[in-house]
Protein backbone atom coordinates (compact mmCIF):
# COMPACT_ATOMS: atom_id res chain seq x y z
CA UNK A 1 0.00 0.00 0.00
CA UNK A 2 2.78 2.41 0.94
CA UNK A 3 4.66 1.52 -2.26
CA UNK A 4 1.53 2.23 -4.36
CA UNK A 5 1.02 5.60 -2.67
CA UNK A 6 4.68 6.48 -3.29
CA UNK A 7 4.39 5.69 -7.00
CA UNK A 8 1.23 7.80 -7.29
CA UNK A 9 2.91 10.69 -5.47
CA UNK A 10 5.94 10.58 -7.78
CA UNK A 11 3.64 10.50 -10.81
CA UNK A 12 1.67 13.52 -9.60
CA UNK A 13 4.87 15.45 -8.90
CA UNK A 14 6.12 14.67 -12.39
CA UNK A 15 2.87 15.93 -13.95
CA UNK A 16 3.09 19.05 -11.83
CA UNK A 17 6.61 19.76 -13.01
CA UNK A 18 5.44 19.58 -16.62
CA UNK A 19 2.36 21.73 -16.24
CA UNK A 20 2.04 24.00 -13.25
CA UNK A 21 5.53 24.44 -11.82
CA UNK A 22 7.43 25.85 -14.78
CA UNK A 23 8.79 29.40 -14.97
CA UNK A 24 6.35 32.31 -15.26
CA UNK A 25 7.32 33.30 -18.79
CA UNK A 26 5.23 36.45 -18.83
CA UNK A 27 6.84 37.62 -15.60
CA UNK A 28 10.31 36.89 -16.97
CA UNK A 29 9.49 38.81 -20.14
CA UNK A 30 8.23 41.80 -18.15
CA UNK A 31 11.46 41.83 -16.17
CA UNK A 32 13.41 41.90 -19.41
CA UNK A 33 11.31 44.72 -20.90
CA UNK A 34 11.84 46.71 -17.69
CA UNK A 35 15.59 46.65 -18.40
CA UNK A 36 15.02 47.82 -21.97
CA UNK A 37 12.96 50.76 -20.74
CA UNK A 38 16.15 52.25 -19.33
CA UNK A 39 18.17 54.57 -21.60
CA UNK A 40 20.47 52.41 -23.71
CA UNK A 41 24.13 52.26 -22.73
CA UNK A 42 26.89 49.67 -22.70
CA UNK A 43 25.92 48.92 -19.10
CA UNK A 44 22.22 48.34 -19.78
CA UNK A 45 22.98 46.32 -22.92
CA UNK A 46 25.22 44.04 -20.88
CA UNK A 47 22.52 43.80 -18.19
CA UNK A 48 19.88 42.86 -20.78
CA UNK A 49 22.19 40.37 -22.50
CA UNK A 50 23.03 38.68 -19.21
CA UNK A 51 19.33 38.50 -18.34
CA UNK A 52 18.61 36.90 -21.69
CA UNK A 53 21.45 34.40 -21.24
CA UNK A 54 20.02 33.45 -17.86
CA UNK A 55 16.41 32.93 -18.85
CA UNK A 56 16.21 32.29 -22.60
CA UNK A 57 16.56 28.51 -22.32
CA UNK A 58 13.52 28.47 -20.01
CA UNK A 59 11.26 30.26 -22.51
CA UNK A 60 9.16 28.85 -25.31
CA UNK A 61 9.99 30.06 -28.83
CA UNK A 62 7.29 32.71 -28.94
CA UNK A 63 8.58 34.50 -25.85
CA UNK A 64 12.22 33.84 -26.75
CA UNK A 65 11.79 35.27 -30.25
CA UNK A 66 10.09 38.38 -28.92
CA UNK A 67 12.86 38.98 -26.37
CA UNK A 68 15.70 38.45 -28.84
CA UNK A 69 14.10 40.86 -31.33
CA UNK A 70 13.58 43.45 -28.61
CA UNK A 71 17.23 43.19 -27.59
CA UNK A 72 18.32 43.52 -31.23
CA UNK A 73 16.34 46.74 -31.66
CA UNK A 74 17.61 48.07 -28.33
CA UNK A 75 21.24 47.53 -29.33
CA UNK A 76 20.82 48.97 -32.82
CA UNK A 77 19.13 52.10 -31.45
CA UNK A 78 22.28 52.66 -29.38
CA UNK A 79 24.79 51.58 -32.04
CA UNK A 80 23.80 50.77 -35.62
CA UNK A 81 26.93 48.65 -35.97
CA UNK A 82 26.47 46.98 -32.62
CA UNK A 83 25.52 43.52 -33.92
CA UNK A 84 27.53 41.02 -35.95
CA UNK A 85 24.67 38.97 -37.34
CA UNK A 86 26.65 35.82 -38.02
CA UNK A 87 27.55 35.65 -34.31
CA UNK A 88 24.07 36.79 -33.26
CA UNK A 89 22.35 34.11 -35.34
CA UNK A 90 24.65 31.40 -34.01
CA UNK A 91 24.02 32.50 -30.42
CA UNK A 92 20.23 32.58 -30.56
CA UNK A 93 19.37 30.22 -33.42
CA UNK A 94 18.20 27.31 -31.27
CA UNK A 95 15.88 29.45 -29.15
CA UNK A 96 13.91 31.41 -31.72
CA UNK A 97 11.09 30.61 -34.15
CA UNK A 98 11.79 29.60 -37.76
CA UNK A 99 10.71 33.00 -39.09
CA UNK A 100 13.30 34.73 -36.92
CA UNK A 101 16.02 32.19 -37.80
CA UNK A 102 15.47 32.75 -41.51
CA UNK A 103 15.32 36.52 -41.09
CA UNK A 104 18.68 36.50 -39.35
CA UNK A 105 20.22 34.46 -42.15
CA UNK A 106 19.08 37.16 -44.58
CA UNK A 107 20.65 39.77 -42.33
CA UNK A 108 23.87 37.75 -42.17
CA UNK A 109 24.03 37.76 -45.96
CA UNK A 110 23.19 41.46 -46.19
CA UNK A 111 25.81 42.37 -43.61
CA UNK A 112 28.51 40.31 -45.33
CA UNK A 113 27.65 41.47 -48.86
CA UNK A 114 25.46 44.58 -48.62
CA UNK A 115 23.53 45.56 -51.72
CA UNK A 116 24.65 49.17 -51.27
CA UNK A 117 26.93 51.33 -49.14
CA UNK A 118 27.66 55.06 -49.15
CA UNK A 119 24.97 55.52 -51.84
CA UNK A 120 26.80 53.12 -54.21
CA UNK A 121 25.15 49.93 -55.50
CA UNK A 122 27.56 47.11 -54.68
CA UNK A 123 25.84 44.29 -56.57
CA UNK A 124 24.57 44.10 -60.13
CA UNK A 125 20.95 44.63 -61.12
CA UNK A 126 20.36 40.91 -61.65
CA UNK A 127 21.44 40.03 -58.11
CA UNK A 128 19.43 42.95 -56.74
CA UNK A 129 16.18 41.80 -58.34
CA UNK A 130 16.75 38.26 -57.07
CA UNK A 131 17.36 39.54 -53.54
CA UNK A 132 14.03 41.34 -53.74
CA UNK A 133 12.38 38.14 -54.92
CA UNK A 134 14.00 36.09 -52.14
CA UNK A 135 12.58 38.62 -49.67
CA UNK A 136 9.19 38.26 -51.33
CA UNK A 137 9.35 34.47 -50.88
CA UNK A 138 10.25 34.95 -47.22
CA UNK A 139 7.28 37.28 -46.68
CA UNK A 140 4.89 34.89 -48.39
CA UNK A 141 6.11 32.08 -46.16
CA UNK A 142 5.89 34.02 -42.90
CA UNK A 143 3.33 36.75 -43.57
CA UNK A 144 1.26 35.61 -40.58
CA UNK A 145 4.22 36.04 -38.22
CA UNK A 146 3.75 39.56 -36.85
CA UNK A 147 7.07 39.48 -35.00
CA UNK A 148 9.06 39.69 -38.23
CA UNK A 149 6.69 41.57 -40.56
CA UNK A 150 8.14 45.00 -39.88
CA UNK A 151 11.73 44.00 -40.62
CA UNK A 152 10.69 41.98 -43.67
CA UNK A 153 8.68 44.90 -45.06
CA UNK A 154 11.60 47.26 -44.51
CA UNK A 155 14.07 44.97 -46.29
CA UNK A 156 11.76 44.33 -49.24
CA UNK A 157 11.07 48.05 -49.53
CA UNK A 158 14.80 48.82 -49.61
CA UNK A 159 15.38 46.35 -52.42
CA UNK A 160 12.39 47.56 -54.41
CA UNK A 161 13.42 51.18 -53.96
CA UNK A 162 16.88 50.42 -55.34
CA UNK A 163 15.37 48.41 -58.20
CA UNK A 164 13.34 51.31 -59.54
CA UNK A 165 15.51 54.26 -58.52
CA UNK A 166 19.03 52.95 -58.21
CA UNK A 167 21.13 54.89 -55.69
CA UNK A 168 22.54 58.41 -55.68
CA UNK A 169 25.93 57.20 -56.88
CA UNK A 170 24.52 54.40 -59.06
CA UNK A 171 21.51 56.03 -60.72
CA UNK A 172 19.26 53.94 -62.92
CA UNK A 173 19.16 56.79 -65.44
CA UNK A 174 22.53 58.12 -66.55
CA UNK A 175 23.07 61.62 -65.15
CA UNK A 176 24.66 62.90 -68.37
CA UNK A 177 22.95 60.92 -71.14
CA UNK A 178 19.57 60.71 -69.33
CA UNK A 179 19.17 57.14 -70.60
CA UNK A 180 17.92 54.12 -68.67
CA UNK A 181 20.47 51.46 -67.67
CA UNK A 182 20.67 48.74 -70.33
CA UNK A 183 22.04 46.32 -67.73
CA UNK A 184 19.02 46.91 -65.50
CA UNK A 185 16.63 46.51 -68.42
CA UNK A 186 18.20 43.18 -69.43
CA UNK A 187 18.14 41.87 -65.85
CA UNK A 188 14.52 42.91 -65.28
CA UNK A 189 13.21 41.44 -68.54
CA UNK A 190 14.97 38.15 -67.76
CA UNK A 191 13.47 38.10 -64.26
CA UNK A 192 9.94 38.83 -65.49
CA UNK A 193 10.19 35.97 -67.97
CA UNK A 194 11.33 33.62 -65.22
CA UNK A 195 8.94 34.70 -62.43
CA UNK A 196 5.98 36.35 -64.21
CA UNK A 197 3.49 35.79 -61.39
CA UNK A 198 5.58 37.27 -58.58
CA UNK A 199 4.81 40.60 -56.93
CA UNK A 200 8.29 41.79 -57.86
CA UNK A 201 7.57 41.01 -61.52
CA UNK A 202 4.22 42.83 -61.28
CA UNK A 203 6.05 45.97 -60.10
CA UNK A 204 8.61 45.71 -62.88
CA UNK A 205 5.90 45.26 -65.53
CA UNK A 206 4.25 48.45 -64.27
CA UNK A 207 7.67 50.10 -64.27
CA UNK A 208 8.20 49.16 -67.92
CA UNK A 209 4.84 50.69 -68.81
CA UNK A 210 6.13 53.94 -67.36
CA UNK A 211 9.52 53.55 -69.08
CA UNK A 212 7.85 52.92 -72.44
CA UNK A 213 5.84 56.11 -72.01
CA UNK A 214 9.01 58.21 -71.57
CA UNK A 215 11.02 56.21 -74.13
CA UNK A 216 13.58 55.23 -71.47
CA UNK A 217 14.82 58.79 -71.21
CA UNK A 218 14.60 61.02 -68.12
CA UNK A 219 16.46 64.16 -67.04
CA UNK A 220 16.89 64.46 -63.27
CA UNK A 221 17.25 68.21 -63.67
CA UNK A 222 13.85 68.56 -65.33
CA UNK A 223 11.38 69.25 -62.52
CA UNK A 224 8.35 67.81 -64.31
CA UNK A 225 9.94 64.58 -65.56
CA UNK A 226 11.86 63.99 -62.33
CA UNK A 227 8.70 64.48 -60.25
CA UNK A 228 6.86 61.95 -62.40
CA UNK A 229 9.77 59.54 -61.98
CA UNK A 230 9.94 59.82 -58.20
CA UNK A 231 6.14 59.71 -57.81
CA UNK A 232 5.98 56.57 -59.97
CA UNK A 233 8.78 54.92 -58.02
CA UNK A 234 7.21 55.79 -54.66
CA UNK A 235 3.90 54.29 -55.79
CA UNK A 236 5.53 51.10 -57.06
CA UNK A 237 7.45 50.57 -53.82
CA UNK A 238 4.38 51.28 -51.69
CA UNK A 239 2.00 49.15 -53.74
CA UNK A 240 4.37 46.19 -54.04
CA UNK A 241 4.86 46.35 -50.27
CA UNK A 242 1.12 45.85 -49.85
CA UNK A 243 0.67 43.23 -52.55
CA UNK A 244 3.50 41.02 -51.30
CA UNK A 245 1.44 40.24 -48.19
CA UNK A 246 -1.67 39.19 -50.14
Amino acid sequence: MKRSMTIILIFLLAIGSLTGCGPDQEKIQKGFIAILEKPASEVTIKEATNYLDKYLSKMDKKYASDMVLHLENYILAFNQDGIVYEEWAAQYDKYVAASVKDLYQIKVMEQKTPYAADAVLLINWDELVHRAHDMEIYIQKYKDQKLTNQDATWLYGNYMNALVMGTNSTPIFDYEKNTFSEEAKTAYVSFINKYPDSTTAWALKEYFTYLDSIQYNMDYNNKISSKLFFDTCDWLVSESGKRVFQ
